[in-house]
């Protein structure tokens, strides 16, 4: 037995995981997130000692799970370009060397219109394509490209990150998953989870409801409009004018309006993407997608082989011939 270090992505279901399904489990010892960050993201990396990390986490890491969306790094500022994301790779194979990776990556378009509610949903006021190229706009030596680090579309060509954490721990320790496998089928998916990592959870006492839904098209623009009272809660973004506690207040009406299921639908990715931004997204990430299809078609047949095979509908993936690439062999 090896501690499971589930890693994200963001807007892959990790809050459920986080607040369901973990914490449920009867043979592993579940960390919470505010150690987990504690151990492996609180201290500077030259500052970063592997010992006082393995002493905040605990005892008998073995048994260890631990789940943290921001081992990725942050959402809204690319993981520091990938310099954090690659840094806490190294600083968890230094610190949990034996580690099972659980790396959930999801459809980039998709993954970045959630990331983008998830932005307004946390005060940010600007619209989408302003969220994504802000920073194109700047000068090449404007200070705010150093002090102020904003969203990039690589944070999303995921393969990257999975290719140096196979580095670092081997790709036969590296275990990667489609969000929207999970989705599809959540019960059969977390049986199936659970049985390739020998967990004991009851399933049938799990609360399968989701979390973080999204928001209906007045809801988005209500909450962009509230957000401009408001300082918080992320960097980049307007206000017109900080009315202490409103943070607070705005958030919990924005959630109960939601929960009411009265202000329409829950917006979809094609709801928000125009043709031509779409076109030009799945153009900048077909190369990484291509890398990661073939990626998870190494996973499907190692696991074929080794009788460990996660048991529901995955989705078809392509390009085989990507599948020898150095990186990808176990």
């Amino acid at each position: 037995m090896a501690a499971i270090v589930h890693i994200g992505y963001h807007k892959t279901g990790t809050t459920w995981f986080q607040d369901s399904f973990y914490p449920a489990i009867r043979n592993r010892r579940y960390i919470p997130r505010a150690t987990v960050r504690a151990a492996f993201l609180d201290v500077g990396a030259l500052h970063f000692d592997p010992a006082a990390a393995r002493r905040r986490l605990g005892d008998a890491p073995d048994d260890m799970i631990l789940c943290e969306e921001n081992l990725t790094g942050g959402l809204h500022n690319g993981g520091l370009a990938g310099n954090l994301s690659k840094d806490v790779a190294d600083r968890i194979r230094r610190t949990l060397p034996d580690a099972q990776i659980v790396i959930f990556v999801r459809d980039p378009l998709s993954a970045i219109v959630s990331a983008w509610l998830q932005y307004v949903k946390g005060g940010g006021t600007f619209g989408l394509k302003r969220y994504l190229f802000g920073r194109d706009s700047l000068s090449p030596v404007a200070p705010e490209r150093d002090e102020a680090p904003g969203f990039r579309l690589d944070h999303f060509d995921t393969i990257r990150l999975i290719a140096h954490y196979d580095a670092l721990f081997g790709p036969d320790r590296v275990h990667v998953f489609r969000y929207e496998d999970f989705r599809a089928d959540p019960r059969g998916f977390a049986a199936a989870y659970a049985a390739r990592f020998g967990l004991d959870v009851d399933l049938a006492h799990i609360d399968w409801r989701a979390r973080n839904p999204s928001l209906s098209r007045p809801l988005l623009w209500l909450a962009r409009a509230m957000n401009l009272f408001t300082r918080r809660a992320v960097a980049d973004k307007s206000w017109l004018i900080d009315i202490p506690g409103w943070y607070g207040v705005s958030r919990r009406l924005l959630r109960r309006a939601n929960a009411s299921g009265r202000f329409g639908r829950p917006l979809a990715t094609h709801d928000l993407l125009d043709a031509a931004l779409g076109d030009r997204l799945r153009a900048h990430f077909a190369p990484g997608e291509q890398l990661l299809a073939a990626r998870l078609q190494w996973q499907l047949r190692v696991d074929n082989q080794d009788g460990t095979v996660l048991r529901w509908r995955q989705r078809p993936c392509g390009h085989d011939d990507l599948a020898q690439s150095p990186s990808h062999r176990r």
